[in-house]
């Protein structure tokens, strides 16, 4: 054995043992928190708390989905990221191919700022798009909250979109068009194909931007019509009491779509990421 295939092994070694110790401290918490939801409430206050429970119970699993809002804020967390990951995708698309294909004034500087727009903290938004959505009658509305989120989503959706529509030869338009293609054909039947990856890709970061965000969910719903989960999760917890059971128990069930979707879309999502860091 050469010395260099000797430290490529090492390496080698010494990279998936640095992955083994971040799988290991990622899992850590989400391991935590299935043990407390399956766990009777006298293991979870034990003075020694253990990983494994003496009794393993459903009770926390069916008191969250019988005897809470939780199955209707699901049902309103899937609708608003949903449509926030659809007009992400439209409006966020329309613009990235805008940015990449058109050249006009300020375009260079208006791609970036939108970019240099995530860098506000959400909780400055909160209060201008409370009043805006106020004015118009979407306060405490599942449409006016998946509205809201394209402030998180879009920027780097019509960001992301840029680079992936640069990443493809303009040629192949130029061409498409000579054969008689109007623009939105040449969008549909040739672009849009090439992009599957890259709109799952965004689609899926878009619809778990949408799912997990608690604030501007917090501001804009005001009854369990509108609540998503995050909001839904606060009412096993109470000024003197949290029932730590019941909150973990709705932290799994919360958990389990982002991990069906991401593993649906996984090729997909890696694809995309992959090609827009090449040809981005």
């Amino acid at each position: 054995m050469n010395a260099q295939k000797r430290k490529n092994i090492i390496l080698n070694i010494i990279v998936y043992m640095v992955l083994i110790i971040v799988v290991i401290f990622t899992l850590i918490p989400i391991g935590w928190v299935l043990s407390t939801s399956i766990k009777p409430a006298n293991e979870i206050f034990a003075k020694i708390p253990q990983w494994i429970p003496g009794e393993v119970t459903f009770q926390n699993y069916k008191e969250v989905l019988l005897n809470s809002s939780i199955p209707n804020a699901f049902k309103n967390s899937f609708f608003v990221g949903l449509m926030s990951a659809f007009m992400a995708l439209v409006l966020g698309g329309s613009a990235g191919y805008a940015f990449a294909r058109f050249q006009f004034r300020g375009s260079r500087f208006f791609s970036l700022f939108m970019l240099i727009s995530q860098m506000l903290p959400l909780t400055v938004l909160m209060i201008p798009v409370f009043y805006m959505e106020n004015a118009v009658g979407l306060v405490d509305t599942k449409i006016g909250l998946a509205i809201a989120h394209l402030a998180i989503s879009l920027p780097l959706v019509t960001w992301m979109a840029k680079g992936y529509f640069k990443g493809i030869p303009g040629e192949i338009e130029e061409a498409a068009i000579v054969d008689g293609c109007a623009t939105f054909q040449v969008i549909r039947l040739i672009i849009l194909p090439l992009l599957k990856p890259a709109i799952a890709a965004t689609g899926v970061y878009a619809f778990i931007s949408s799912w997990n965000e608690f604030a501007l969910a917090n501001v804009l719903t005001r009854s369990p019509n509108s609540a998503t989960v995050p909001i839904a999760l606060n009412e096993f917890s109470s000024f003197f009491k949290v029932n730590w059971g019941q909150t973990m128990a709705a932290a799994m069930l919360i958990t389990i779509p982002i991990v069906v979707v991401f593993m649906i879309f996984q090729k997909q999502f890696v694809e995309g990421l992959a090609s827009g860091a090449v040809k981005g």
